[in-house]
C-alpha cells in the first residue's frame, strides 16, 4: 500500500520561479513542528491560510502536505481529467473501521464501484419518500425529550441530542434497526466507541509517531476494543436480518440481495459490514454536526428563526405534520442548512491527487503529488462577499447563487466520489430544523463561545441552548 505522504521531491522543492509558501521558523529535520496543533489542526491551517494565502506547504519530519483554499486553485484541483480523489492519512486510518467502504475505498478497489451501483437506488426519490416517516418518528422522539427539558427549564445538550437523532435515523432508515438512543439513560455503546475511535484517529493523524509509540499504549488498546465493538454490533445486525429472512426495502436489503449490473456480482459479507459501518459513522457524524452548528446559529439569530418560522407556517401550517413533498418547499430552511455548511462543513476538506504531471497556479506538480482542499477557508473566500464570517442564509438566495462560481461551495466533496448520501442528509436536516423551529425559541447559554471540536469531522463542543415552547 502506498504511503499517504508526498515523496521528498514535493512540489515545494521544484525549480518554478514561484515557490509554494511555507510557515516561518521551519526547523532543520523537524520541519514545521512548531506549527502543530494536534487538537485543532484544521483551525490552525485556517489561520495559516490567512497568513500565507490560498496555497501553502507544511512539513512535519519527512512528511509534506500542500493545503489549498484559494478559489481559482480549487477550480483547478476539481478538474476530474487531471485530478482524482486521494485517501489522505486520516481517511486511511479510517480503513481500520470501514475497510473498502464507499468513503474509504481506494479508487482502484472494485468494491467501490460495485457498492456505488448497488446502493445508488437507495437514495432515489422513491427511496427518500419511503424513509420520510421513519425520520419523522425519530424527530418526534427528539421533540419529546426537548419538551421535557423546556418544561423543566433545563438547557439541552445539543451535540448529544443530534447524535442520538441521526444515529437512530440511519439505523431505522438504513437497516430497519432501532437503537432507541432517546430511551437510554447511558450513551449507546456503539456511539461511545465511535466517538473515541474518531478522536483517536484524528489525534494520531496529527501527532508525533514516536511519542504515540512511547506513551500511547492505553489509548491504542482502547482503540482496538472500540473497533471490535463496532464490528461486532454490525455483524449482529446483519446476522439478525439474515436469520429472519425478512426484507424491509432499506439499504441493508440492497446490500444483501442486489446484483451489480456491471459485474453481475453481489457484495460479500465483509463488504456489507464495511458499507454499514460507513453509513453508521459518516451518515451519523456529518448530519449531527451540521444540525448542531445550525442550532447554534439560530440561537444567535432570532431574525433568521422568525423568517424560517413564517415559511414553515405558510408551507405546512401551524400544527400540521410535515409531509415529504413539503420538505423541498422549505427553501429558506434549506438556506439555513447551506449557510451552516458553508461556515462549518462537517467534513473539513478533501484530498486530491494528480493523475499525471500538471500545474497548479502556474507551479509544476509531478505525478503522484496530492493536496488537501481546506473547505472552511474556501467557504470564506472573498467571492462570498463582504464579511464572509457572518451567518447569512440569504447568501443562498437564487440570485446570489447564480452570481457565484459553483466550485467555491463543496461541502459534499467533488467528482464521482462525492457523498452518495447528500440528499438523505439534506432531507433529514431540513425536516429536523423545521420541526424544531416552529416549536421552540432558542436561547444561548450565557458566556458560551462556539468551540469547534475536531475528530475527523468538525462539530460544536459544549453547546447548550435553553428552549421556550411556542
Amino acid at each position: 500500500m502506498a504511503s499517504p505522504q508526498l515523496s521528498t521531491s514535493s512540489p515545494a522543492t521544484t525549480t518554478d520561479s514561484q515557490p509554494i509558501p511555507q510557515p516561518r521558523w521551519r526547523l532543520p529535520l523537524l520541519g514545521d513542528l512548531l506549527s502543530i496543533d494536534v487538537a485543532k489542526p484544521v483551525q490552525r491551517e485556517m489561520q495559516m491560510a490567512q497568513e500565507l494565502g490560498g496555497i501553502f506547504e507544511r512539513k512535519i519530519l519527512q512528511h509534506r502536505l500542500i493545503v489549498v483554499s484559494g478559489a481559482d486553485l480549487v477550480r483547478e484541483v476539481n478538474d476530474e481529467e487531471k485530478w482524482a480523489k486521494f485517501l489522505g492519512k486520516p481517511l486511511r486510518k479510517l480503513r481500520v473501521i470501514a475497510g473498502d467502504g464507499l468513503f474509504t475505498a481506494f479508487n482502484s478497489e472494485p468494491n467501490w464501484s460495485k457498492a456505488h451501483n448497488i446502493l445508488g437506488p437507495g437514495f432515489s426519490q422513491a427511496a427518500m419518500r419511503g424513509y420520510h416517516d421513519s425520520m419523522l418518528t425519530v424527530v418526534d422522539r427528539l421533540v419529546d425529550s426537548w419538551d421535557t427539558a423546556a418544561t423543566d427549564g433545563e438547557y439541552v445538550d445539543v451535540p448529544k441530542s443530534m447524535t442520538s437523532l441521526t444515529f437512530d435515523v440511519i439505523g431505522r432508515c438504513g437497516f430497519s434497526y432501532d437503537f432507541d438512543s432517546f430511551g437510554r439513560t447511558e450513551p449507546d455503546p456503539f456511539i461511545a466507541a465511535m466517538s473515541r475511535a474518531l478522536e483517536y484517529i484524528n489525534r494520531s493523524s496529527n501527532d508525533i509517531p514516536i511519542l504515540r509509540a512511547l506513551f500511547g499504549r492505553n489509548a491504542r488498546e482502547q482503540h482496538e476494543r472500540d473497533i471490535a465493538l463496532m464490528q461486532q454490533t454490525v455483524d449482529r445486525i446483519v446476522e439478525e436480518r439474515m436469520r429472519s429472512g425478512e426484507q424491509h426495502g432499506d439499504l441493508l436489503d440492497l446490500m444483501m440481495h442486489t446484483v451489480d449490473p456491471d459485474t453481475g456480482e453481489q457484495l460479500d459479507r465483509e463488504s456489507i459490514r464495511n458499507q454499514v459501518l460507513t453509513f453508521l459513522v459518516a451518515g451519523n457524524e456529518t448530519t449531527a454536526a451540521t444540525l448542531g452548528f445550525a442550532v447554534h446559529f439560530l440561537s444567535r439569530h432570532p431574525e433568521v428563526v422568525a423568517k424560517a418560522r413564517a415559511e414553515i407556517a405558510e408551507v405546512v401550517g401551524a400544527d400540521g405534520r410535515i409531509g415529504y413533498e413539503q420538505v423541498a418547499k422549505l427553501r429558506y430552511v434549506r438556506r439555513v442548512v447551506d449557510e451552516t455548511l458553508r461556515l462549518w462543513p462537517a467534513a473539513p476538506g478533501y484530498f486530491r491527487k494528480v493523475r499525471g504531471e500538471t500545474t497548479l497556479g502556474g507551479r509544476t506538480l509531478p505525478k503522484g503529488s496530492w493536496v488537501f482542499v481546506l473547505l472552511p477557508q474556501l467557504h470564506r473566500d472573498p467571492l462570498w462577499g463582504d464579511d464572509p464570517e457572518r451567518f447569512d442564509p440569504d447568501r443562498f438566495a437564487p440570485e446570489a447563487v447564480r452570481k457565484r462560481p459553483a466550485h467555491i461551495f463543496k461541502p459534499w466533496g467533488t467528482g464521482i466520489r462525492a457523498c452518495i448520501g447528500r440528499q438523505f442528509a439534506l432531507h433529514e436536516a431540513v425536516l429536523t430544523l423545521a420541526s424544531l423551529i416552529r416549536r421552540y425559541d432558542f436561547a444561548p447559554e450565557p458566556g458560551y463561545e462556539l468551540d469547534v471540536h475536531e475528530a475527523i469531522t468538525l462539530k460544536p463542543r459544549g453547546l447548550k441552548v435553553k428552549l421556550s415552547r411556542r
